[in-house]
């Protein structure tokens, strides 16, 4: 009978053992199993939103991955499946022609925001807002038609 006590005792210390072990580091949660990124913005130019503009995020193993903007120049990566994993991507920002609200050929973007762009970002864990204010082409610029 001392002998079965002495067994409940040891269980009872080994199980409270065990549980303040587990309990350690469980608030501190690796980033790659917090979801996916959530990744949007809003697209000006030269403090004017861009609508019709396909913002793309690529990289060289991955990508494009790419969002529409909507009439107030806002985009989002809509799910898991077109949403860019975690990593830097160099950004494009197109727009046709004609898209704009002028309709008229001087509505496409300067090609330092697509054909040669300059624009990079990082996509890391959680919300990323990032937003594009681009300015109008100067003199010496190419604009991409």
């Amino acid at each position: 009978r001392v002998l079965a006590v002495g067994g409940r005792v040891i269980f009872c210390l080994a199980a409270t053992v065990l549980l303040l072990i587990s309990g350690c580091g469980s608030e501190s949660v690796p980033d790659e199993y917090s979801g996916p990124p959530s990744v949007s913005g809003t697209v000006t130019l030269d403090g004017a939103p861009v609508a019709a503009a396909t913002v793309s995020f690529e990289t060289s193993e991955s990508g494009p991955f790419q969002a529409i903007t909507n009439a107030s120049g806002q985009f989002a990566f809509e799910n898991e499946e077109t949403t860019p994993p975690l990593g830097k991507y160099l950004v494009r920002i197109t727009r046709s022609a004609g898209s704009g609200a002028a309709g008229s050929e001087s509505d496409s973007l300067p090609a330092r925001y697509n054909s040669t762009t300059e624009l990079i970002v990082d996509v890391m864990s959680g919300q990323n807002p990032i937003d594009f204010p681009l300015t109008t082409a100067s003199e010496e610029d190419d604009v991409d038609e």
